[in-house]
C-alpha cells in the first residue's frame, strides 16, 4: 500500500468539512450557531545528510536553511531514506464550536486518535490525528458584558467571552455547546526528483 500523506490530510479535511457542513445545515435549520476555524501548514524540505548510526537527519528547506533532527527508534528505520529525497510535513489544527438544544446531545468529554504508518520497505510516511470533544451546558448569558457561563458535566463553571459575541443572541440557558479540537500531523518521504 503506497501511503500518501497529502491524500490522508486532504481526506481528513474533507471529513472535517463534510461534518461541519452537515452541522452548519443543521445549525441553520435550528437557528443555532456553529463556528469552525482550521489552519493547514505544509513544509517541504530535501534530505541533505543522513547519519544512520547516530540517527541524525539534516533537512534543507526551500529558503536554503538547514536543520538537523535526532530521531528516536520509534521513528522507524532510516534505511529507505536517501540524500536528495523530499520530505513533506503537513500540520492541521481545527476548532469547531456547535450549539445544540438541551435534549440533542449529552454533556461530557470524548477523545479519538488515529495513527497510520507506511508498510516496511516503503518510503517512510505517517499520519497521527487526534480529536477531543467537550460538551458543556450554557448556565448563564450576559449580553451586556458579552459573556457566557458554561457548566461541565461535573458541575464546574467557567465564564468566557465568545469569539463571536453576536451569537449570544441566538442561544439560551440550557443549550448545549460542543467544542471539538482536532490536530493532525502527517509526513511523507518521496524519492528525489529525477534530474532533467
Amino acid at each position: 500500500m503506497k501511503l500518501t500523506i497529502k491524500v490522508l490530510v486532504a481526506g481528513l479535511l474533507i471529513v472535517l468539512m463534510s461534518l461541519s457542513a452537515h452541522a452548519a445545515d443543521k445549525a441553520v435549520a435550528d437557528k443555532k450557531p456553529m463556528v469552525q476555524d482550521a489552519d493547514l501548514v505544509t513544509i517541504e524540505a530535501t534530505v541533505e545528510k543522513i547519519d544512520r548510526k547516530s540517527r541524525e537527519v539534516t533537512l534543507k528547506g526551500k529558503e536554503g536553511k538547514s536543520v538537523t533532527f535526532s530521531l528516536n527508534k520509534e521513528a522507524g528505520k532510516l534505511d529507505e531514506i536517501e540524500v536528495g529525497d523530499l520530505v513533506t510535513i503537513d500540520y492541521l489544527e481545527a476548532v469547531t464550536i456547535q450549539v445544540f438544544g438541551p435534549d440533542e446531545i449529552e454533556p461530557g468529554v470524548s477523545a479519538e486518535e488515529v495513527v497510520v504508518k507506511s508498510e516496511p520497505g516503503e518510503k517512510p510516511a505517517g499520519l497521527a490525528a487526534g480529536q477531543v470533544s467537550v460538551v458543556v451546558t450554557i448556565e448563564a448569558i450576559d449580553l451586556e458584558k458579552e459573556r457566557v457561563t458554561l457548566k461541565s458535566k461535573d458541575g464546574q463553571l467557567k465564564t468566557v467571552k465568545p469569539r463571536h459575541p453576536e451569537n449570544l443572541k441566538k442561544v439560551k440557558v440550557g443549550d448545549m455547546v460542543k467544542i471539538t479540537y482536532t490536530k493532525a500531523v502527517g509526513f511523507s518521504v518521496t524519492e528525489k526528483p529525477a534530474v532533467k
